[in-house]
């Protein structure tokens, strides 16, 4: 494996040396597969185009973020620039290289998106902006070819299988309650722990390569703040979602041009409130209790975009809510 990164890494010196433009352009694609990017773009989805593929999307985006931190624990692989000092990052990254997160989440966000839109022409956009954004990150220097081609695979697996289980697991779900709902909803947020836990356990004496340590920088690769942040997502939003549901219905994302601005703006302020404030408040340390904030802190940011947030809309007067067949 070692010679094949030392074959690989030629193509990200052969992309640097390119020049700052090409860098400065690929800086854009790569904010195109932020995770920070696609947790913004799933609420706007929901609160203001449509909610249900809102919720959608939104579960791509936990499954595609738990099963990214899993295989990069199971496979511990390094960037380009842990093993070669003629690659130069151009952002910072803490995690393990192997698969590619930003191509794995391109491809089962935008991919997603493409099955939801069903139009070529949206399609063709879609499949462009997979591509450079997998590209973008050998030119930033943080992956090598193999990284981004398995997380472009992985990703178009992700969303062939949920395209797959998808309704039938809506029908499953339908025969329980708003209580047992959620409750599946917090075993399946410990699931998604457990995923990267039992990755971390199978080789628990792993030490970085001195090599790789001396030239990645400040990182914690087998940090299980990745896995934590996904969980407590997944359950605040899919527990607050069931609640919602059984309460008032679902969200009417429709409405004047005016109302969805606003729901936006007033939704994303709630957001960043839970973001920065619990995040100044909450430790770190201990990894433990840092982890169980953690996964509070998120949850709470889950709970928030799907119930909490259209909750204040209708009280604005800013949305409406509309009856769903099956409310639980």
């Amino acid at each position: 494996m070692d010679q094949i990164r030392e074959v690989e890494v030629i193509v990200n010196i052969f992309l640097q040396s390119l020049g700052g433009g090409l860098q400065s352009v690929m800086k854009i694609f790569t904010m195109l597969g932020d995770e920070i990017f696609f947790i913004l773009v799933m609420p706007a989805i929901y609160w203001c185009v449509d909610a249900a593929m809102g919720v959608r999307v939104g579960t791509m985006l936990m499954l595609s973020g738990t099963f990214n931190s899993f295989f990069k624990i199971l496979l511990r692989g390094p960037r380009p620039y842990w093993i070669s000092d003629q690659v130069k990052p151009v952002v910072h990254e803490s995690s393990f290289g192997i698969p590619s997160g930003h191509a794995m989440n391109a491809a089962s966000i935008w991919g997603w998106l493409a099955v939801e839109f069903r139009k070529r022409w949206t399609t063709i956009i879609f499949l462009i902006i997979i591509f450079l954004i997998g590209f973008s990150r050998l030119v930033m220097g943080v992956h090598f070819l193999t990284d981004v081609l398995l997380g472009w695979l992985l990703g178009g697996i992700l969303v062939l299988s949920f395209a797959l289980v998808y309704k039938p697991l809506l029908t499953w779900l339908k025969k329980f309650n708003v209580g047992k709902r959620i409750i599946l909803a917090f075993f399946a947020s410990m699931i998604m722990i457990l995923l990267s836990l039992s990755a971390r356990a199978i080789n628990p004496e792993w030490v970085m390569p001195a090599d790789w340590a001396a030239k990645a920088g400040e990182v914690a690769p087998l940090s299980l703040n990745g896995a934590v942040t996904m969980a407590g997502v997944s359950f605040g939003f899919l527990a607050g979602f069931a609640w919602l549901l059984k309460l008032k219905g679902m969200l009417d994302s429709k409405g004047a041009w005016w109302k969805r601005l606003l729901r936006l703006v007033v939704g994303l302020a709630g957001v960043m409130v839970l973001y920065l404030g619990l995040g100044s408040l909450f430790p770190d340390e201990p990894e433990l209790l840092g982890l169980v904030l953690r996964y509070i802190r998120y949850g709470l940011i889950g709970f928030w975009v799907v119930m909490g947030a259209p909750l204040v809309f209708k009280a604005l007067k800013l949305a409406e809510f509309k009856d769903v067949p099956d409310r639980g």
